[in-house]
């Protein structure tokens, strides 16, 4: 491909990214709203074994963009960042929202992995998407966290009290 055409296709996500600074889409994501996912991410894991976690990013930075790092890329590397790979019952979930390219991932630890189907995940983030589409971001996470709840219910029930091996809060970046 030559680098005209590439620079051209280029250029509508370096934009879209450049108008997408992160106090532009905490303006989405209030800090209350953000307190109450958070809330419900550690009611969530009093009903499982399973760990989650939720990062925000506004945009991505130049360099990622003309590297055409991916929304799954990225959401690959906090899931590392983060930890979430290393849980004790390999049943940690990163659920990754790009907002300046409206995607979403969920990156899942290969025990809960294992048992989920991969179209489920996508599912789940496509009822993410959906609300999105409609400008219900808070709802849009917090329901696909109540989706995210009854899997890791059903394959991780919590039966004693455990430890919180991950933090809770949600963050935008």
């Amino acid at each position: 491909m030559s680098t005209n055409k590439l620079s051209m296709r280029l250029w509508p996500r370096l934009w879209r990214h450049w108008t997408h600074p992160r106090q532009r889409v905490s303006m989405y994501f209030p800090i209350l709203a953000r307190q109450q996912l958070t809330e419900q991410i550690a009611r969530s894991e009093q009903r499982h074994t399973g760990q989650l976690r939720f990062v925000i990013e506004s945009s991505l930075n130049t360099a990622c963009l003309c590297h055409h790092v991916t929304a799954r890329q990225r959401a690959q590397y906090w899931f590392g960042q983060l930890g979430v790979w290393d849980t004790a019952e390999k049943s940690g979930i990163l659920v990754y929202v790009l907002f300046a390219d409206r995607a979403v991932e969920i990156i899942a630890d290969r025990g809960i992995n294992a048992c989920v189907e991969m179209t489920l995940w996508q599912q789940i983030c496509n009822h993410i998407t959906q609300a999105f589409q409609q400008q219900n971001y808070m709802a849009g996470l917090s329901g696909g966290l109540d989706e995210l709840t009854e899997l890791l219910a059903q394959h991780f029930p919590r039966i004693h009290a455990g430890v919180n091996e991950l933090e809770d809060e949600v963050i935008l970046k």
